[in-house]
């Protein structure tokens, strides 16, 4: 939508509302832990920040031929474009030297980054439908995006969806993981962090979907890179939940660990 010289994209309003609710969610988990709330709204604006620079920064080192000039790169709103995962990723970085900075439980402070990411991407999905800006490979079976004379595969639909379900899957985990009786094992108590790696595992399977459909795959012989990656975050998001259920060394492991001690 134009107003007269200013531009106002479906995508950006979607992704506003997005992280409004986000910071709804992030304030509120950070509260219940007694985190300091100035403290909070810091992190998450800086976080923002963070995200708006790094994503820029990506999106133009990722498409340098089509942003054309370094006016043009650095002229946000006029040309605007973003890379997500570039984004994400220096957030995420950053969240974990700001906590350590204000003595924070790390896995504390994944878990609800885990819980408002996931919504913030919902909606960006959902900006990303009306914006046609991931439309796919062409198949017969997607969508027809305004401007599109083909059908594609919906990447934009996919990811909205992932982000509902992941939220729903994700702040559930956080609300009740002391109470699952497999990850809390013989320990006395569950430790913190379940949320924050259940939502990388939902990440690496989010990557397995859209190497396949995604039309900047990354394809490596004959598999895409993406699914690969994905199948990579996978294993090692469920190796380290392995890690942290909470039991203790078998019998049989203690006795053959204190046999090679005496000898």
């Amino acid at each position: 939508m134009s107003i007269g010289p200013v531009k106002i994209f479906s995508y950006g309003v979607m992704l506003t509302l997005g992280l409004f609710i986000a910071l709804y969610f992030w304030w509120k988990m950070g509260r219940d832990e007694h985190f300091d709330e100035i403290a909070l709204f810091d992190g998450f604006f800086l976080s923002l920040l963070t995200y708006l620079v790094l994503g820029r920064v990506g999106y133009v080192l990722l498409n340098f031929e089509s942003v054309g000039t370094l006016a043009h790169a650095i002229a946000f709103l006029a040309y605007p474009g973003l890379s997500g995962t570039v984004g994400i990723i220096g957030v995420s970085f950053f969240l974990f030297a700001f906590a350590r900075a204000h003595n924070w439980n790390i896995w504390k402070i994944g878990d609800a980054y885990a819980v408002s990411l996931a919504i913030a991407i919902a909606f960006a999905g959902l900006g990303g439908i009306l914006n046609g800006s991931n439309p796919g490979i062409e198949a017969s079976w997607g969508l027809r995006y305004v401007g599109q004379s083909v059908k594609t595969a919906p990447v934009d639909l996919w990811i909205m969806i992932w982000g509902i379900v992941s939220f729903a899957i994700v702040s559930r985990v956080r609300k009740n993981f002391r109470f699952y009786t497999w990850y809390k094992a013989e320990s006395s108590m569950a430790q913190e962090g379940l949320a924050t790696l259940v939502f990388g595992l939902l990440i690496g399977f989010h990557y397995l979907v859209v190497g396949w459909i995604d039309q900047l795959n990354w394809k490596i012989w004959v598999f895409p890179g993406q699914f690969i990656i994905g199948l990579v975050i996978m294993g090692v998001c469920g190796y380290m939940i392995s890690k942290r259920v909470g039991r203790r060394e078998s019998t049989l492991w203690s006795k053959l660990v204190s046999r090679i001690r005496r000898n």
